[in-house]
């Protein structure tokens, strides 16, 4: 209910549609009114009312709707890059991120959706970029910096996506992420000949653009950084966890060469 969902929704489906989601959805809202809280947002950097209309995981700033992860990778970016992100070049896996303000003070910041049938490298309307995580078309050494939240967790071929990250990092270069905290990392699903085999009991995380909601593929745990770390890409929490889900924020880093 962000006043900036609001708007693109508004942007897209009119004003009739929008009366109509509010409607159906802000009274879940005010059922949950003893969750809201009142704070500055650790991302547009506004007071803000944090709006909940769930568990307070999905808590979300009323402006830029920045909820819990999000917040992480803010304070993230800022401790670890301050005044720095002036002189980066950053990549960011998500074209409606509450983390814009932020991101845009560095040199470049390049933003990137991702539809199966989209053609990589050509842009949208509102200059993002589409791009499949698993064979991006930038070149070797683009990036001092990626982001991402809650992404990886649907992406069938995890480890090709990882080798992106290494390939596109300068030196020193680092993705920082989120995804679902879970106790051990594992495939949920795969896709053979391009039909999808449950491993697991199907597990759909929210999506805006889809009422079922986006599969994930993968569970990732405290041991990500054994199943995917190398002496090319090395793996480690840097902040959290926080919360009652015990929310964190990874970096893969790839180190200087010798």
């Amino acid at each position: 209910m962000a006043l900036l969902k609001v708007l693109r929704h508004w942007r897209r489906y009119g004003i009739s549609s929008v009366i109509a989601k509010v409607a159906a959805e802000f009274p879940a809202y005010l059922c949950k009114i003893y969750l809201w809280r009142i704070r500055r947002c650790a991302c547009c950097e506004r007071l803000a009312i944090f709006l909940c209309n769930g568990s307070a995981e999905f808590r979300a700033c009323m402006f830029c709707s920045a909820n819990e992860r999000y917040e992480l990778l803010a304070a993230e970016i800022k401790n670890r890059y301050g005044s720095k992100l002036g002189e980066m070049d950053v990549l960011e896996l998500d074209p409606n991120s509450p983390l814009m303000k932020i991101l845009s003070r560095a040199r470049k910041h390049v933003r990137t959706f991702y539809e199966p049938v989209g053609e990589r490298g050509s842009f949208r309307s509102d200059g993002t970029m589409c791009q499949d995580v698993t064979a991006l078309t930038f070149p070797n050494e683009s990036f001092d910096l990626i982001i991402s939240s809650d992404v990886l967790e649907h992406v069938p071929a995890l480890e090709r996506a990882f080798r992106e990250s290494r390939r596109v990092l300068k030196q020193e270069g680092a993705h920082l992420f989120t995804v679902p905290p879970r106790l051990k990392t594992k495939k949920r699903a795969e896709l053979v000949e391009g039909k999808i085999l449950h491993l697991e009991p199907p597990e759909y995380h929210r999506d805006p653009l889809s009422a079922q909601g986006i599969l994930a593929f993968w569970d990732m745990g405290p041991d990500l950084g054994d199943v995917f770390g190398s002496d090319l890409l090395q793996f480690s929490v840097v902040r959290g966890p926080i919360g009652a889900d015990k929310r964190t924020v990874w970096m893969a880093q790839r180190p200087k060469s010798s």
